[in-house]
């Protein structure tokens, strides 16, 4: 989002931590504090210019690029005001130009939705491509009208993937993975160990597939008014240039840029005028954000949680820290002002051990007051984890979730710096003391004692997601080892409770608090913050500099495998892979 809409939501930020500091005050003080903050709100909204809805024209048409993959956070905003968009009288229609989609399965989903509810409300909606791939022609499909360049090409080639193995590579250079796993699908350790995959592991990974492609086909054809046949078959002759588009009714005009105001002066009249979405969604953000502070009474809070879960170290990229996250939500649930929480999660998982201390939290929050879970793209093992005791759980079709299993282990590179001439020589009083060395491979009693250790956590995540769905564990087990499931065949399994939005769950969040759908909703961002110093200048110092110096090699460093570095000898409930929606 442009830095304007920062600065004015870190005033009205700081404006609404004061309010609930003054919650013992009366109520003559606390509305004083509250038109003190709208007015320190102003300065930055004055800034821009930007504190009335007037746009220049009479017909104004907001032009939205979609160039890059916002924050958790970011990506609520953009949705939220595009359902604000559709309430403004001037706004007579939004072009989106779609050079990539919004993220992953579940984002582009929600960014979906948001379009075809602009066009049930009577605005207009336009999609301008270069070019289209499966996420931005899933996209546009959506849209009124869609318009593509005369040279373009649909890529819309289907969903799929590809598994990647190292096992024979790791064993020529003499690295031995030690991976244990607790439950049948947990298949972290097979890129790592296998030249191919296991049948579990290609059993579930074809499953997940075809049930993204049916929702990646089937909202096309509905879009596009096709049948899904027809676009079946369109998928087998992909790519298709732009008058096979045309022809196939995946597009409704070729232009390019530069004609396209002319193109819309033509359907809208001369007098309209076409503006960023940037500007007017600063202008509405500064309304919005005043409207609310001026409003009293108890709130819904809404927790943003993206990112690996850890307990502290860092990982490269956001992460979901839980020294972080445990005080937020304790403040959470003493907080007199707050009547419901909704967690907004985007977490493929991470360490067992700190995703058990957010349950505890949760846990404790829930007896207290409603919690209500959403799933962006990904709520998956300790992401899943720590949802588990929410009073509700809401997904998108497309949301990865499950994955209910627990893995650990090491990588042992003694034979490969044997070649290199370096050897080790343990000095022992206890033959324990090595059971993480990655210099040497667990004997037989370290495993056994290892692949317990995982059953005890195993064992225990079940009976947290039994004890949260409301089911014995018997008919809960059976959808968890290990398995990922796309978001509609968990809501099959009993494993999430319906689909929806963001706002499906902070509605539910208000009903189960017996709140009025007027009550103020507040956004906190579960990230850790840096200092600023660190913020400004880069980072200096790292606790994972290793993970750095092997990135500026090029070498790609997935989320996995940095929760395996960063907690060698931990249970970890993660994700083992990634399916991007490209």
């Amino acid at each position: 989002m442009p830095s304007g809409y920062h600065l004015l939501e870190a005033s009205a930020v700081v404006a609404s931590v004061v309010v609930t500091r003054l919650a013992n005050m009366s109520d003559s003080i606390r509305d004083f504090v509250r038109l003190g903050a709208s007015f320190f709100a102003l300065p930055f909204a004055a800034v821009g210019g930007f504190l009335h809805r007037r746009l220049t024209g009479d017909v104004a048409i907001l032009q939205l690029r979609v160039t890059a993959k916002p924050s958790l956070i970011e990506r609520r905003e953009l949705i939220h005001r595009l359902g604000r968009a559709q309430a403004d009288e001037q706004v007579a229609a939004v072009v989106f130009m779609f050079d990539t989609g919004l993220g992953g399965w579940a984002a582009n989903q929600d960014l979906r939705s948001a379009i075809r509810s602009l066009s049930v409300s009577g605005t207009r909606t336009y999609a301008f491509l270069e070019s289209a791939s499966n996420a931005t022609m899933y996209l546009a499909s959506a849209c009124d009208r869609v318009v593509l360049v005369p040279t373009g090409e649909v890529a819309l080639l289907g969903a799929g993937t590809e598994l990647t193995f190292f096992g024979t590579l790791l064993n020529r250079l003499g690295v031995q993975p030690d991976f244990e796993a607790a439950g049948e699908y947990k298949s972290f350790g097979e890129p790592f160990t296998r030249a191919y995959a296991s049948p579990a592991n290609r059993e579930a990974t074809q499953a997940l597939i075809e049930d993204l492609h049916a929702q990646l086909a089937d909202g096309v054809a509905d879009g596009r008014g096709l049948e899904r046949s027809e676009v079946d078959a369109l998928i087998e002759r992909a790519p298709l240039s732009a008058s096979d588009a045309l022809e196939a009714h995946l597009v409704d005009d070729l232009l390019y840029a530069d004609e396209l105001l002319s193109w819309l002066k033509g359907v809208h009249g001369q007098r309209c005028n076409l503006q960023p979405f940037g500007s007017w969604a600063r202008r509405d953000a500064a309304l919005d954000r005043m409207e609310g502070l001026s409003r009293g009474g108890r709130r819904v809070a809404v927790l943003h949680l993206q990112g690996p879960v850890v307990l502290s170290e860092e990982v490269r990229g956001d992460s979901l820290r839980a020294r972080t996250v445990v005080p937020i939500l304790r403040g959470l649930q003493e907080s007199d002002d707050v009547a419901a929480v909704v967690l907004h999660i985007s977490s493929p998982g991470g360490s067992a051990l700190a995703s058990d201390l957010i349950w505890r939290e949760v846990d404790k929050l829930g007896r207290d007051k409603p919690v209500v879970a959403v799933f962006e793209d990904v709520a998956a093992s300790g992401g899943y984890y720590l949802a588990a005791p929410a009073a509700e759980i809401v997904a998108r079709p497309g949301t990865l979730t499950g994955s209910i299993g627990v893995f650990g282990g090491k990588l042992v590179v003694g034979d490969g710096l044997r070649t290199l001439g370096v050897s080790t020589q343990p000095v022992l009083a206890s033959e324990s003391a090595t059971m993480y060395s990655p210099t040497r491979r667990f004997t037989d009693s370290q495993r056994e004692r290892f692949r317990a250790s995982l059953q005890r956590v195993y064992d225990g995540f079940v009976e947290r997601v039994a004890a949260g769905r409301g089911k014995g564990v018997g008919e809960i087990e059976p959808h968890c080892r290990g398995r990922v499931w796309t978001g509609r065949a968990a809501l099959d399994n009993g494993l999430v409770d319906r689909f929806g939005t963001l706002d499906v769950g902070i509605e539910r969040a208000r009903a189960l608090a017996s709140l009025g759908s007027s009550a103020r909703v507040v956004h906190l961002d579960g990230r850790p913050r840096r200092p600023l110093l660190q913020r400004l200048i880069g980072d200096l110092v790292r606790p994972t500099i290793a993970l750095g110096h092997l990135e500026r090699l090029g070498f790609a460093i997935s989320a996995p495998i940095q929760a395996v570095l960063l907690h060698p000898a931990e249970p970890l409930a993660m994700l083992p892979h990634e399916i991007e929606f490209r």
